[in-house]
């Protein structure tokens, strides 16, 4: 099987990523330091459930603080996480159409969470799920089947998102305040406006924000002018209270609400070729999460800190074409709750963490078309799903002459049920068990490096869309009977059909890495950490959506040329395939200087026919790097990204392959700055440009140009007493 990947290329990018970090060297450092806290430890919390350091979890794991959005002024999820190491976004430009993947695996094998709440929207057209950037206080992206902790869908990964809270806005000395942002960029002539006011008054902190933004069509870096008018309002008000020293009560309400004018397809910029599929519509999307929680840890029982969260999704797009007129709909609604405790003891030379938990979920779909007979969409099954899994895992660190040595194993039993008034009686129901390990080790005198490992399983049950398809797909004309210059207009339909014997996707992935970590290495205070590892993952009984267009012989037959039908849709488990790569990041800071290299190189092999998958990305590397002046209160950076060349072929059906996607390597050069200036107390700017060159590059498909030169900036403005 041949890649475009080539392996003068993967050296020059392990060389130039060693060169970038290499360069602060020269630098010397002022005698104090305004960003020290950056070169504090990076925790990740969704990793294992419990806080633990990046460098220490044994895996991969991205953390994206809320001064890297500040900084980066991003207009979408996938600005804020373009450079993070196997992650991508496809779906097109369009925020509506943005469909994450993770290690080379997309769509529902990528568990979202906002605030702990399951995101379980699906479509084909549009994305995963819909939050505006500026109500993120954090997120963290999890690479690897995660089964072993969160259950079905956590095979790719996991992509969490944590809303702000007032101690993202205040000082340890302040107790309530206000911030105000105003945004624009050129690309798409997108304005912001957010208000937040926070506060911090005793047992009680809590923090409400309201934010609009409005956007036309992008421009693309081929010249295209993309069509996409957002007009978007979100919402944020949370808050926490703290009954005891031990017993804390939480609760928030995040909305983000969308009236777009596009085409029925938000995904891609070419045309589809469907007159329905092309034509601009306008849809309005509307997510509200709820979440409420209570955790009890009191200080005198290390064996007690639990935690207790329920939580609700409701995640509606509806589109009205005009034309018609129709309105179609599709609403997908997410109860659950969970509970978790951790407890800690100390047993000879370790210091361990069992975490054992109980989640429960329901996710219900309705779908409705107000131009059927019976109120039903078409390919849009009413129905529900229903989930209840069980965990447990230890964390246990013990010290040994030779080092220290991490273990991380864990086990998840689940079970779920499907059900659709499309197929009544015809439930799906499975369970499954998810077992991981993984385990790392500091050797001895070198506190500066660990090696890891892990091995994992993941599963991913089938969604109600996949059990029950039902309806009509699309239509054609048909072959003979339509005939507009006679005035005949006779279409016919391709129609899903329904296969509840679907059985979930199952993987198993094995991983190997090791990490450095250094401070003071050219100046005093600084660090250079980074980590970089291999994967493989083998999956089991992925479900494909196979359409068989074929005219029936009836339609050929005369005189009346009917019955006549072109053929079916369904969903089908198919056979195995394989995905394996490396991902690397590395990071330095200083007082002065600040650099960052990441790098993804995947491949997967459909093992049926030999076909390159077709979530896959070209190998990519992403610099970040740039100069602080904290005598100015600014710094300055740039970003490039550079990937390869990218070709993936498919399966003749003789032997052969035959070339289905090819797109050209580029880079991609970005500027951006940040200054708080000293006459202006409280006030800072944050400006960029995004594609200075306006480079024309396709990065998800061929033929779907990115977005072309982009000038932003964003001005805010925050008190606090």
């Amino acid at each position: 099987m041949k890649f475009t990947s080539h392996h003068s290329l993967r050296a020059g990018l392990l060389m130039g990523t060693a060169l970038v970090l290499s360069a602060p060297a020269l630098a010397q450092s002022p005698d104090v330091s305004d960003d020290e806290e950056r070169r504090e430890e990076t925790v990740t919390v969704y990793g294992t459930s419990n806080p633990i350091p990046v460098f220490d979890y044994p895996g991969q794991v991205s953390v994206i603080t809320r001064d890297d959005l500040d900084t980066f002024a991003p207009s979408t999820v996938s600005d804020a996480l373009r450079d993070v190491p196997g992650l991508d976004f496809a779906g097109g430009p369009r925020r509506t159409g943005e469909l994450p993947s993770i290690r080379g695996l997309s769509g529902q094998n990528v568990l979202i969470l906002v605030d702990g709440a399951r995101q379980s929207f699906t479509s084909a057209h549009d994305g995963r799920f819909f939050l505006d950037p500026e109500l993120i206080g954090k997120a963290e992206v999890v690479k690897g089947p995660a089964s072993a902790l969160y259950g079905s869908g956590a095979v790719g990964g996991v992509l969490a998102f944590e809303s702000v809270d007032a101690a993202d806005f205040l000082a340890e000395d302040q107790t309530m305040g206000a911030r105000i942002r105003l945004g624009y960029q050129s690309v798409n002539e997108e304005t912001l406006a957010t208000l937040s006011g926070f506060t911090r008054q005793g047992k009680f902190d809590g923090v409400a924000s309201i934010g609009l933004r409005q956007s036309g069509d992008i421009e693309l870096g081929s010249g295209a002018s993309l069509p996409s008018d957002d007009d978007i309002q979100s919402a944020l008000l949370k808050g926490s209270y703290a009954l005891t020293d031990a017993l804390n009560l939480e609760a928030s309400w995040q909305r983000f609400d969308n009236t777009a004018i596009e085409p029925n397809n938000g995904q891609g910029t070419a045309g589809t070729g469907d007159t329905v599929l092309d034509r601009d519509v306008e849809k309005d999307i509307v997510t509200d999460t709820y979440r409420a929680a209570i955790t009890f840890n009191p200080a005198s029982n290390n064996w007690i800190d639990t935690t207790l969260t329920a939580y609700q999704t409701d995640s509606k797009v509806d589109e009205f074409d005009q034309t018609v007129p129709r309105t179609i709909s599709r609403d997908i609604e997410t109860t659950g709750f969970s509970v978790r405790n951790a407890s800690r003891f100390t047993l000879g030379q370790s210091e361990n963490t069992i975490t054992i938990g109980v989640d429960w979920y329901e996710d219900e779909q309705v779908g409705t078309d107000d131009q059927t007979v019976t109120g039903t969409r078409n390919g849009v099954p009413d129905g529900m799903s229903e989930f209840t899994g069980v965990f447990a895992q230890l964390e246990s660190v013990i010290a040994t002459q030779f080092g220290e040595l991490l273990i991380v194993p864990g086990v998840r039993f689940d079970e779920f049920e499907s059900s659709s008034s499309v197929s009544v009686g015809q439930t799906n129901s499975d369970d499954a068990v998810s077992p991981r390990f993984a385990a790392s080790f500091e050797p001895a005198g070198a506190t500066w490096f660990r090696a890891f490992g892990s091995y994992s399983e993941g599963f991913r049950a089938p969604s109600v869309n996949e059990l029950y398809l039902d309806g009509v797909h699309f239509s054609v004309p048909h072959p003979i009977l339509f005939n507009p210059a006679r005035g005949s207009f006779v279409f016919v339909n391709n129609n899903f059909i329904p296969n509840p014997d679907l059985v979930p996707e199952k993987t198993e992935t094995v991983e190997f890495g090791a990490g450095i970590d250094f401070r003071d290495v050219w100046t005093s205070r600084d660090r250079l950490q980074g980590k970089l590892s291999y994967f493989e993952t083998d999956a089991q009984d992925l479900i494909n959506l196979s359409v068989d267009f074929a005219y029936d012989p009836t339609c050929f037959a005369p005189p009346a040329f009917q019955p006549c039908t072109a053929g079916t849709t369904n969903s089908a488990n198919v056979d195995s395939a394989q995905i394996e790569g490396w991902e690397g990041e590395l990071r330095y800071d200083s007082e002065r200087f600040f650099s960052q290299a990441t790098l993804s190189i995947i491949e997967g092999t459909d093992n049926s026919d030999g076909s390159d998958l077709g979530s896959l990305t070209a190998d990519r590397l992403a610099l970040n790097f740039g100069v602080k002046m904290p005598e100015w209160n600014s710094r300055i950076g740039s970003r490039i990204q550079i990937a390869d060349d990218f070709e993936r072929r498919e399966a003749d059906g003789a032997g052969g392959f035959t070339i289905a996607e090819q797109r050209d390597g580029y880079v991609v050069v970005d500027l951006y700055a940040s200054w708080s200036p000293s006459f202006a107390e409280n006030v800072r700017l944050d400006v960029g440009i995004d594609n200075i060159f306006e480079h024309d590059y396709d990065r998800v498909f061929e033929g779907v140009s990115e977005p072309g030169r982009n000038f932003k900036a964003a001005l805010s403005w925050q008190f606090g007493v």
